[in-house]
């Protein structure tokens, strides 16, 4: 699956992606449905493309290139 650099907060599966370097807490509030979830401060996120095509407004930057 590629991987992908967090640009800005994602919450994607039941966790917060934020930009690697942002002080974050382990566990806020989602914003789907209230419940606790962990955050995940690596800055990098595995997405599928069909996952990652709708995040056209500078979410995330790949990391790597799809082999020709």
């Amino acid at each position: 699956m590629p991987k992908f650099k967090v640009l800005r907060p994602i919450e994607h599966s039941l966790r917060l992606y934020v930009p690697e370097g942002e002080d974050a807490p382990e566990k806020v509030r989602s914003a789907a449905n209230g419940a606790e979830i962990p955050v995940d401060a690596s800055g990098s996120i595995e997405l599928s493309e069909e996952e990652a095509a709708p995040l056209k407004l500078g979410q995330v930057q790949r990391l790597d290139e799809p082999k020709a």
